[in-house]
């Protein structure tokens, strides 16, 4: 077997293979139970997102969720991005930004969910849940990817005195791409369980957390895993869509 054929198969079947035995054990863990309304079939819950599919009012609560997801995590990427270049370029900085990050990240994020609730709207209260939660976590990506930049090369920046500008922008970036990208495919799709969480929480509109929250108080648990299943396609595709411009940059590159 060529290496070719081997990535085929770790890339296709094994992912594949995986949830054909996660739906089988669904399934007949499922038929063993018998209470639909504590664990439906996967045909029921399939057969529940074929309903909300065929309604405008999930696919508006689904661009909701995608919009509050996109723009607070594009947030977090560039503040976190930024602080870590502050911390990294100045020792003063770098006394300032992290121990105000060890606290952010210490905080439970069930208590961060509910003082933003109370404080923001319920429609921004998601979005800045996610960012305050994320952006410590890229923050720390960041770090460890400025970090693994091979540190002649910058000496070699200060020898011939290139700008710093240069030197963020010709030198750190493009060495730190892999990281920024696979940080940031893995860091999408906690942002997205995060908006849900809150979305739910706060009783946002036009939401798919709203819709979870609803499915609960009326104990519709096949609906409940049709929008589990769609929130879980969702994090899916926009994570390898984000690893496949990843590679295609890197390849650019």
């Amino acid at each position: 077997m060529n290496a070719r054929a081997k990535k085929i198969i770790l890339n296709i079947v094994y992912p594949v293979a995986v949830v054909a035995a996660v739906f089988a054990v669904w399934a007949i863990a499922a038929k063993v139970k018998g209470i639909p309304v504590i664990l439906p079939s996967p045909k029921s819950a399939f057969s529940a997102l074929g309903k909300l599919l065929s309604g405008s009012y999930f696919w508006r609560s689904l661009a909701g969720t995608l919009w509050r997801a996109c723009y607070s995590f594009l947030i977090s990427f560039f503040i976190a991005l930024v602080l870590a270049v502050l911390a990294k370029s100045s020792r003063h900085a770098a006394g300032v930004i992290q121990p105000f990050m060890s606290v952010v990240r210490a905080v439970p994020t069930m208590a961060i969910i509910y003082i933003l609730i109370i404080w923001f709207s319920r429609s921004l209260a998601p979005v800045v849940v996610a960012i305050v939660v994320i952006c410590p976590t890229l923050y720390s990506v960041f770090l460890s990817a400025i970090a693994s930049v091979d540190p002649k090369l910058y000496e070699m920046s200060k020898v011939y005195r290139v700008r710093k500008a240069d030197v963020v922008f010709k030198l750190y970036i493009p060495n730190m791409a892999p990281a920024l990208f696979e940080g940031s495919a893995s860091g999408f799709s906690l942002n997205v369980k995060l908006i849900i969480a809150a979305e739910a929480l706060a009783s946002t509109e036009d939401s798919l957390g709203l819709i979870m929250k609803g499915s609960n108080m009326n104990l519709e648990t096949a609906r409940l895993f049709a929008v589990t299943i769609a929130a879980v396609l969702l994090s899916v595709i926009c994570e390898w869509a984000i690893r496949w411009i990843g590679k295609a940059v890197i390849r650019w590159k």
